[in-house]
């Protein structure tokens, strides 16, 4: 029913971005905001995006709130938020929703979404999601659109397979394999380019070409290994498989700088726990090069040496 708001938490570009596309599909839309408060018009800049046929500049009337503000109970939350930051936002919003609500989030990395699918009640449904699409928050209340991608969101418990998100068109059955796979190109392209402080497709160069070939051979492996926990998703994700997929991102945002690059850069936390550090709490001691990319990332006083022995050793 779209007479019935979405609460959209998280004012970041990716939550921006997704209020403005709620709008666009004829939602009302409740903006849920921590630090800077975006005013009542979002404006979405399309110019960047590729969408030959969008406008360039479209503007929204949202309200938005202040967690402590919300007196309304929702029935669809969308959360775009860090993964770090995904648990403590849902308790932030917990009391506004109902016990039959649709739960959606839009995270990176793997192992918050069963922290969140414990925190939740049994009775509203989790759903995971994931997005290629590219978003550069300008101001509080502006986000450039910077770059056409695909969005699925599915559902967390095997129970809630026969369900449907209430977004047309967006539901798939094998969320799961999609956030590996997602959490794969993550694992290799944001930790090496965030360590040397490089843009996505140098990790193509001769560099950084045997230790991105290394390390995704030893994640490969892994992947497809018979003790994985996931292998159900992931045994499709042999060595040339992933290649080809982190070498194709990497060249298509090649001027881009990953997410963590930028973390790092601005000194802010990474969401280093659930990219590498999810692989190597799961690898047992399997992935050396991953577990040197995350110690790399979490102690800033070894990353040099870190640096020097993963291109020199590789």
């Amino acid at each position: 029913m779209k007479t019935t708001p979405w609460l959209v938490v998280g004012a970041g570009a990716i939550g921006l971005l997704w209020t403005c596309k709620l709008k666009k599909l004829g939602f009302n839309v409740h903006l849920v905001y921590r630090k800077e408060d975006p005013s009542n018009t979002l404006t979405l800049d399309e110019s960047l995006a590729g969408a030959e046929d969008a406008p360039t500049l479209s503007e929204y009337k949202i309200k938005r709130f202040k967690a402590s503000q919300l007196k309304t109970t929702y029935d669809k939350v969308l959360f775009c938020t860090k993964a770090y930051d995904l648990v403590d936002a849902y308790q932030s919003v917990a009391q506004h929703i109902s016990d039959t609500a649709d739960i959606a989030c839009l995270c990176n990395g793997l192992g918050v979404q069963d922290r969140l699918q414990q925190s939740i009640k049994p009775t509203q449904t989790l759903w995971a999601g994931t997005t290629s699409e590219g978003a550069l928050k300008i101001a509080p209340n502006k986000v450039k659109h910077t770059g056409l991608g695909d969005t699925y969101f599915g559902p967390w418990r095997p129970e809630d397979t026969d369900k449907t998100f209430p977004i047309p068109d967006l539901t798939v059955a094998n969320i799961h394999q999609r956030l590996i796979e997602k959490l794969a190109v993550n694992a290799i392209i944001n930790p090496i380019t965030a360590i040397y402080g490089i843009q996505n497709g140098d990790i193509l160069h001769s560099d950084y070409e045997t230790l991105f070939k290394t390390a995704t051979a030893e994640l490969a492996a892994f992947f497809t290994q018979s003790d994985f926990s996931l292998l159900e998703y992931s045994k499709h994700l042999n060595t040339d498989n992933l290649i080809n997929r982190i070498s194709t991102v990497a060249q298509l945002t090649r001027l881009n700088r990953s997410s963590m690059h930028e973390d790092l850069r601005l000194k802010r936390q990474t969401e280093n726990e659930f990219i590498s550090g999810y692989l190597v709490e799961q690898s047992n001691n399997a992935l050396p090069i991953q577990a040197a990319l995350y110690q790399a990332i979490a102690q800033p006083e070894q990353r040099e040496e870190i640096k020097k022995k993963l291109l020199n050793t590789v």
